[in-house]
């Protein structure tokens, strides 16, 4: 399934007949705008999707991390009882989350997914595209290094096109977090980055960010290895129903 360097778009097909989740979210999503929340009820709604995000992307890659210990995190930069790499990775996943979303609000449906942007939620602190074959123990082999950067750019080409922008959000998110997870862009944490830069595509069209709970891990490891079959049906219903469940969540949290 691997590529040239210069395909013009991802090797990944979209199925159709995801409407019904679609529609569910869209239902969800204006509840949660008739609300019509104060400043003050909105800054703790981030909040909450904040703890969330980190909470649940951290637990999908085995972190041990509590939630408590997350809220701590997103209240005040600081845990309150996490191992210290743990908390440090907490730290860099809030600040990515923070990243995509000050610049989806700032830039709303112009807002895009660049190389650069990939570098800077990847790590705060500076990093670079993998060097190595990558995990080879997978469904689908990674390509290699020296393709990396063009594929990443083909990517990110074919996200600003008209054909793309014509997707709902859910679709495209789905389609950019598995062609991430695909490349595998760096050595490690390739799926908290590609969550992260996924949710740009929710963020930009003022939905949440992807929360895939721990408990729905099962079925979000089979979506992507649909996805690697090109079958991209099951991770758009995944989103869905994810994007719902937090939108769900949302609104009880603003109730309170």
């Amino acid at each position: 399934m691997q590529g040239p360097p210069d395909r013009k778009a991802p090797p990944v097909l979209f199925a159709r007949g995801t409407s019904e989740w679609i529609n569910r979210v869209s239902q969800k999503h204006k509840q949660l705008a008739d609300l019509r929340l104060s400043a003050e009820r909105r800054e703790i709604l981030d909040r909450w999707v904040e703890t969330e995000f980190v909470y649940s992307t951290l637990k999908l890659e085995g972190v041990d991390i509590s939630r408590e210990n997350v809220a701590q995190i997103v209240s005040d930069g600081a845990g309150a009882s996490a191992d210290v790499d743990d908390e440090r990775v907490a730290v860099d996943l809030l600040a990515s989350l923070r990243a995509v979303t000050s610049l989806a609000r700032t830039r709303g449906k112009s807002a895009e997914l660049t190389r650069e942007l990939l570098l800077t939620l990847h790590s705060q602190s500076g990093s670079c595209f993998r060097q190595t074959a990558g995990d080879e123990n997978r469904a689908i082999r990674p390509p290699s290094p020296n393709h990396l950067p063009a594929l990443l750019e083909s990517a990110c080409r074919w996200y600003t096109a008209e054909s793309f922008a014509e997707l709902n959000p859910i679709e495209q998110a789905s389609i950019v977090l598995l062609r991430l997870i695909e490349l595998q862009p760096f050595e490690e944490g390739n799926q908290r980055t590609a969550l992260a830069a996924a949710s740009l595509f929710m963020l930009r069209s003022e939905l949440p960010p992807i929360i895939i709970k721990p408990e729905k891990d099962s079925s979000y490891r089979s979506a992507i290895e649909e996805g690697f079959r090109m079958n991209t049906k099951p991770m758009v219903e995944t989103v869905a129903e994810a994007v719902e469940e937090t939108i769900e969540g949302m609104i009880a949290a603003s109730q309170r």
